[in-house]
């Protein structure tokens, strides 16, 4: 009886956010609403899906149920419900490809194309719009990667908006105060430029921050963000790991919203792999280096339907694959029993490697095991490459040469890891973490993934059992250890953070 109820609490849910509950997350979603009609005053779970069904139709100015909620409580219980579903965690300068590509060539792109285009005597306008904004990292980083451009504020009729669905993200982001927490991947010179010491914790500058502007918002049922004249008028709409929490249907409406909020020739950027399987032939879909970009065609093209393709229809619209940056893992030994011209050459595709420059990197370390089937380094390396080139495919095919004749590789299965939860794969993603903590218990970075993964899939008790275990791990290891060269995290940030989700449950966001 409890399922079937709270299925229907699950469709509820679905119909007002596009969040989508999995049958196998029932337990955890019982537990949640439970907390909300003990709040109430409700005795059972039927009676708050009547009672949220009540807010339903009396938002829309039904009267089929008797004692309808208000429209302040209608709201308030929203987001009380959101509050709890839906809890946030992001951070600075997050996926450094994508705001690479923003900073080296698409802000400059627009802002050249706007200034063309405004009339003689007034300012151009920049809208950029961050849909999902959790509490405002992201906003914040698109802020600063203008001003690193030398952008000229005052001379711009400029906004950027950011939106969530969850009320007390925005309230946080609008506070503009963050714990370091939020800044483990951003450059010691930017924190220091654009934030001030705040107590214990670090306030962006007002320079930036009245740029700035955060609304709650419901990417299904909401208009797109009022600039003063109707929604639209969108330069960049950035909407990064939010789509892969809502259901299809829901995805296919806001990619035809946002597809109508943008100007011609404007830009839409979500997180990897997010719009596999959805109708995206309005937008013409460029593959960088960095990142997958779906802009808006110069002409006006017919609307996206509402409703995603089949899955036999996928792979004439789907966009090509997105590229991701990869874990930087050591670099690749070489052999000191090869000769000093391959030495050089698997030296110079490492340099290649670590320097992002993936192209040369693959195509010396083709070069060296096309010619030296054995060379081990060479496929390591190429592996790597591939991967941060979102040539998948190519990457899985030299992971499992390697583990073929070096099972132990634990660097490959780390990487075919990466690539499986890129690819929204948990449990291939899974299966090889387990695989590298079965072959290493001390791998410490694997029980990380592996509970970051079990949060994902809403899987608590797995997570916190996962994350107890990591602690014990990073208890050898001297505080001020990076465990890794992409991020400036170090164990004792790890270890501070790990006891807050494991002492208040998970903190990520599904829109982050």
């Amino acid at each position: 009886m409890d399922d079937l109820i709270l299925k229907r609490i699950s469709d509820l849910i679905a119909d007002h956010s596009g969040l989508y509950v999995r049958p196998q997350d029932f337990q955890l979603l019982s537990d949640k609403v439970w907390l909300r009609a003990k709040a109430l005053g409700l005795t059972t779970l039927a009676d708050y899906h009547d009672y949220l069904k009540a807010l339903d139709y009396s938002s829309r100015g039904l009267d089929s149920f008797k004692a309808r909620p208000s429209l302040p409580q209608q709201q308030s219980e929203w987001q009380e419900l959101y509050s709890i579903l839906t809890i946030n965690e992001s951070y600075f300068f997050r996926d450094s490809n994508q705001l690479r590509l923003l900073s080296d060539r698409l802000l400059p792109e627009i802002m050249q194309r706007k200034q063309a285009a405004a009339p003689l005597g007034s300012k151009p306008s920049l809208r950029i719009w961050s849909a999902g904004c959790s509490t405002g990292e992201e906003l914040y980083s698109i802020a600063i990667a203008l001003d690193q451009l030398n952008f000229a504020w005052h001379q711009w009729d400029v906004q950027l908006i950011g939106t969530d669905i969850s009320a007390a993200a925005v309230h946080s982001a609008r506070q503009g105060l963050y714990s370091s927490w939020s800044f483990r991947q951003t450059p010691a010179a930017l924190q220091q430029t654009y934030f001030q010491v705040d107590r214990q914790a670090y306030r962006i500058c007002d320079r930036l921050q009245q740029h700035v502007v955060f609304e709650v918002g419901n990417l299904l049922k909401d208009p797109c963000p009022n600039f003063g004249q109707g929604p639209g008028g969108l330069d960049l709409i950035l909407c990064r790991n939010v789509f892969i929490y809502l259901d299809r249907q829901a995805i296919g409406q806001i990619i035809r919203k946002f597809h109508g909020a943008l100007i011609p020739q404007g830009y839409l950027l979500t997180g990897h792999t997010e719009l596999y399987g959805q109708n995206t032939s309005p937008f013409e879909v460029t593959s960088f280096p960095e990142t997958v970009v779906y802009q808006k065609p110069p002409q006006t093209v017919l609307p996206l339907p509402t409703a995603s393709l089949p899955a036999a229809q996928w792979q004439s619209t789907a966009s090509p694959q997105p590229l991701r940056l990869a874990p930087k893992a050591a670099s690749p030994s070489v052999d000191a029993s090869l000769d000093d011209s391959l030495t050089a050459a698997l030296q110079a595709a490492t340099t290649f490697l670590q320097q992002n420059d993936y192209t040369s990197a693959i195509r010396t370390a083709k070069q060296l095991y096309l010619t030296h089937p054995d060379c081990t380094a060479a496929h390591q390396i190429a592996a790597r490459a591939y991967a941060n080139t979102g040539c998948y495919s190519q990457a899985k095919q030299l992971c499992q040469r390697v583990i073929r004749d070096h099972p132990l590789s634990l660097d490959m299965h780390y990487l075919l890891a990466q690539i499986a939860e890129d690819e929204n794969d948990l449990e291939i993603a899974k299966e090889h973490l387990r695989k590298i903590i079965y072959l290493d218990p001390d791998f410490v970075k694997a029980y990380l993934d592996l509970a970051s993964i079990y949060a994902r899939a809403r899987q608590p008790e797995k997570a916190k059992t996962t994350r107890e275990h990591a602690l014990t791990l990073l208890a050898k290891l001297p505080p001020s250890t990076v465990l890794d060269d992409h991020s400036d995290a170090t164990v004792a940030q790890w270890q501070a953070h790990l006891k807050q989700q494991i002492a208040g449950g998970d903190r990520q966001s599904p829109q982050e």
